[in-house]
């Protein structure tokens, strides 16, 4: 029988790089060499293919690299790489030995004035290691395609399924910290039983041993079974890597939530809709985009820790600074006014008071209006509003409540609304399209808001825009 044959094949694609300013990348991952030029993107590959094959089989061949190469451009970058910038290509046979790709010196990744290379030379080590390699590439082709999704959607079309695929980043990585949480729990619990019997049953020697080792196994299987719940595994995971306070842990149960609500399909209606329309029902009940964009920097965050890079680091302090309190925190602060009189009005622009802002309240009375009534938010906010002259500034802060509040029997603090609305429309600070978009967004929450409806059922918002 002849031996099998085989052919050198070497090809070089051009694609389009997404509006990524001062991007400059070059690194090689196995035979595929990548890099920049002339603000274009280039992936040189040189692969052996079996002799039966045809040149254009070279793609079938490295497309497994290149999926990955677009993986960690998509990760580093925050932007979209995808097969379908693709823009122009060459194929051809080469002679054994002979690689026409570029040289590459040592590995370099530069976006916007900032060097990641170092985090670039972490992450290709460990692709070369097979312990991390699967999970690695696992990791990122789940983040790049969570992100394809959010891009191809048409108002939130994709949104539910980019979560779940976030979710599953999040659920990847849990599962590698779940052993060393039941060996800390297990340590926890031995150390209550030693203190119960000593302390307490004044327990020692034999007695203490038989005590400790015949409660043990019954505190493991009531407290760390194997079905722990996949938020405590998060906690848990977030905790090792000292990035879990109240504001975290409060957007895992929330994220939680709403993956429980997609995968086990809640059932789901609206009477009411407002712009843009959606192509299908809302499993999840509440707007998406705010929570996609914080998922997709909290599973980036998460992905740097667990692999040792420093990537997002700054992106994720940001969006945690910006984490609302949990819906416990502003509910005891709506229900217990008396116990933060001593606050300012600035303090609820700036979020001096357990990040509490004017904004962090108002969100929380427009999604939970059953629980809790517009008194008690007038009570918590009308200082802000009566000491806080409205700019464009802290518009967005203040124009929601205001909106609300043009409806208080305070006659003066109901003036003080309506002229903020009012000077609000006639500079066009808080960016709406329409203004009746404001009312028909309180309907679709079921609040009605009676002054501005009769506002511009009048005409006023016409006449303040021309004045």
């Amino acid at each position: 029988m002849d031996r099998k044959q085989e052919r050198v094949i070497f090809y070089k694609d051009v694609y389009e790089i997404p509006s990524i300013d001062d991007f400059i990348v070059e690194f090689k991952f196995n035979n595929t060499t990548v890099y920049t030029k002339d603000k274009q993107l280039i992936i040189e590959c040189i692969k052996t293919i079996d002799g039966i094959d045809s040149p254009q089989e070279i793609r079938r061949y490295t497309r497994p690299d290149l999926l990955v190469v677009q993986g960690i451009l998509c990760y580093f970058t925050g932007h979209l790489f995808t097969i379908y910038e693709f823009k122009k290509g060459e194929t051809h046979i080469e002679e054994s030995g002979i690689n026409p790709s570029k040289h590459i010196e040592c590995n370099l990744l530069s976006l916007e004035g900032l060097d990641q290379s170092n985090d670039l030379n972490s992450l290709l080590e460990k692709l070369k290691d097979k312990r991390f390699k699967t999970l690695v590439i696992t990791l990122l082709d789940r983040w790049r395609k969570a992100l394809f999704m959010v891009d191809e959607s048409e108002v939130d079309t994709y949104h539910d399924e980019a979560i779940l695929t976030h979710f599953h980043i999040l659920e990847l990585l849990v599962s590698y910290y779940y052993n060393d949480f039941k060996e800390e729990a297990n340590e926890e619990i031995k150390r209550f039983l030693t203190l119960f019997s000593s302390e307490l049953l004044n327990q020692s020697g034999k007695a203490r041993e038989n005590t400790i080792n015949s409660k043990l196994r019954i505190l493991q299987e009531v407290l760390i079974s194997d079905e722990a719940s996949i938020a405590t595994k998060i906690n848990y995971f977030l905790k090792t890597h000292h990035m879990l306070d109240e504001h975290t842990y409060s957007l895992v149960n929330k994220i939680v939530k709403i993956r429980n609500s997609i995968a086990h399909g809640r059932m789901s209606y609206k009477e009411k809709l407002i712009w843009s329309l959606p192509p299908f029902f809302n499993i999840s009940g509440i707007d998406t985009k705010l929570i996609i964009s914080q998922v997709q920097i909290l599973t980036a965050r998460a992905i740097a820790v667990h692999l040792g890079l420093d990537a997002w680091k700054d992106a994720w302090g940001f969006i945690h600074d910006s984490l609302p309190p949990s819906d416990e925190t502003l509910m005891q602060f709506l229900k217990n006014p008396d116990e933060h009189k001593q606050l300012t009005g600035y303090d609820l622009i700036e979020g001096n008071y357990k990040n509490i802002t004017v904004e962090s309240l108002v969100d929380y009375y427009i999604n939970n209006s059953s629980k809790c009534s517009l008194t008690e938010l007038e009570q918590v906010i009308s200082k802000t509003l009566i000491e806080v002259q409205i700019n464009e500034e802290n518009c967005v802060v203040l124009f929601l409540a205001s909106v609300l509040l043009s409806d208080s029997n305070n006659e003066e603090l109901s003036s003080i609304s309506k002229s903020n609305i009012e000077l609000v429309h006639k500079h066009d600070w808080y960016g709406y399209s329409n203004i009746k978009d404001i009312v028909q967004y309180f309907d679709y929450y079921d609040i009605e808001v009676k002054w501005l409806y009769s506002w511009i059922n009048e005409g006023g918002h016409i006449g303040e825009r021309k004045s």
